[in-house]
């Protein structure tokens, strides 16, 4: 019975060093889109585009890196 509970402790701890890798992963991974995002935003309105126009367009960015299936919708569209 004790390699059976050996077997269980080892593989648990397997599983819970893959899930704080995969967190950290996740992690810097929505660090780097909002950056990438918040220098979009930034370098368009540099170059002369309106407010709403370059939000939309670092929103854009966001959802598709972070929900790659996803599309946005604007109020109105159908």
């Amino acid at each position: 019975m004790s390699e059976a509970n050996d077997f269980e402790e080892i593989i648990s701890g397997i599983e819970k060093e893959m899930n704080q890798t995969l967190i950290e992963q996740r992690g810097v991974a929505a660090l780097t889109f909002a950056r990438i995002a918040g220098a979009l935003y930034v370098e368009a309105i540099g170059a002369g585009v309106p407010h709403d126009l370059a939000k939309e367009m670092a929103t854009d960015y966001w959802v598709k890196e972070v929900h790659p299936s996803a599309a946005v919708l604007e109020e109105g569209d159908e």
